[in-house]
């Protein structure tokens, strides 16, 4: 007679449960990554939108690819200045997207030209910061319901960006920076228009600056409490010669016409009895950031903002959603009990989503008022919620971020819902030189 067949071992039957559970964990993971990747962002825009635009008119070789990301226009039809104002440069720093979201549906301009872009890195928004186990999403809630937006990472997804050098070197500065931060918006300015697909992101913003002769460009970013530029205004005291340095290709930098440090200045200033605002002059030294390079590369007086985001800071207990809206967390408060922040973080309080928003919102109104003052030929006058509405209604118990956001599903916003989301073609991978 044959033998019997042997039943399974008990170690063969494990592996094979480890393996379906590992599948399984993929399979689930899979589908997460692609919902995020995939997700798409509604805003009802204001009905003073006049156009709208995409990187790729600027630079056609982002046309489909993840790096691609809308602009939108509101011109008045008065004359008067044009400011360009630039959301999720960092995704992982929402407040500036929410905040640029809040002013496209609420915006309206009576005398110049204001340019918004939500989602300046929108590859980076698909994805989170590798190995830093956070959520996807964080909502908004509203009367009529909930509004969900990404989190993001601060880097270009890899993949659509890969891979990473040893040392990246900033163009054309030369000036070598982490190998990261080859991904990094905020580090590859000015760009190239045939460079890394971050890189060409930054030149398209560039491209904006100069073909839109922009007057005023503002670039919403959030910071760690931990890190000194946080409530921060930053912008350039000096900007570079730039015939000087397409004759000799030596860096000098010279008094600008229009001096964007005085407006800065002037506008944390009158911001004090809302909310703390420093101001910081650009070092001419550090570059492939906006404050240096927008206007060392176009006619734009640029300002950079910084508000104060816990969820990045390194020492905080879990990354959760509620970190990231509310902002409270008792290890930073023992930190600032201590003295080591730079911000005078109360937990009791926290870092809540509408306080940063607000502080976007009117930080940029202030420099429009500052800047019109101060230049009254590129004077821009515009109005969206600003921080002091967005606190009365905290004060109210309504969630004033949601109270500034409209349903996209009532009939009457049907024609001015708009996704900020295009299909790429296929999984575009840029190829580039070194």
């Amino acid at each position: 007679m044959e033998n019997a067949k042997k039943a399974p071992s008990k170690r063969l039957i494990a592996k094979i449960v480890i393996l379906v559970f590992f599948a399984v964990v993929a399979i689930i993971a899979a589908v997460q990554f692609w919902q995020l990747r995939h997700f798409k962002e509604e805003v009802v825009v204001s009905d003073a939108l006049t156009d709208v635009k995409w990187f790729s008119d600027y630079v056609p070789s982002l046309e489909g690819t993840w790096l691609d990301t809308p602009v939108f226009f509101f011109d008045s039809g008065v004359e008067g200045g044009t400011v360009f104002i630039c959301g999720g440069p960092h995704p992982y720093e929402p407040a500036s997207t929410v905040a640029a979201y809040l002013m496209m549906e609420n915006i309206e301009v009576t005398k110049g030209r204001v340019i918004i872009v939500p989602r300046a890195n929108y590859s980076g928004s698909t994805e989170g910061m590798l190995g830093d186990a956070y959520p996807m999403f964080f909502d908004v809630e509203s009367e009529w319901g909930t509004s969900t937006f990404r989190i993001g990472d601060r880097y270009t997804n890899p993949l659509d960006q890969w891979p990473d050098p040893f040392v990246y070197v900033n163009y054309p500065s030369g000036q070598s920076q982490a190998y990261q931060d080859i991904r990094n918006l905020n580090r590859t300015y000015p760009g190239r228009e045939n460079g890394t697909p971050t890189e060409r992101a930054a030149y398209a913003i560039l491209e904006i600056l100069r073909q839109e002769e922009v007057d005023i460009a503002i670039d919403m970013h959030e910071a760690e409490i931990l890190y000194p530029v946080t409530s921060t205004y930053v912008a350039p005291a000096s900007v570079l010669d730039r015939e000087h340095f397409e004759e000799t290709g030596e860096m000098v930098f010279v008094e600008p016409e229009r001096n964007a440090l005085d407006v800065a200045m002037m506008s944390g200033m009158n911001l004090s009895g809302q909310f703390l605002m420093k101001s910081e002059a650009s070092p001419t030294s550090l570059h492939g950031l906006s404050h240096r390079e927008w206007s060392d590369w176009s006619d734009a007086m640029t300002i950079l903002m910084e508000t104060p985001e816990i969820f990045i800071d390194k020492i905080t207990g879990p990354r959760t959603e509620a970190l990231m809206t509310e902002g409270k967390d008792e290890f930073l408060q023992k930190v600032t009990d201590k003295g080591l922040t730079y911000f005078p973080y109360d937990m009791e309080f926290g870092t809540p989503m509408w306080y940063r928003v607000g502080r976007h919102l009117t930080g940029a109104l202030e420099t429009l008022t500052w800047a019109g003052m101060f230049y009254p030929d590129i004077a821009v006058e515009a109005s969206w919620p600003t921080f002091l509405e967005m606190q009365d209604l905290e004060n109210q118990g309504v969630d004033s971020v949601g109270a500034f956001l409209k349903d996209p599903n009532a009939p009457e916003n049907a024609d001015n819902v708009y996704v900020i989301y295009k299909e790429p073609v296929g999984e575009n991978m840029l190829k580039w030189e070194e």
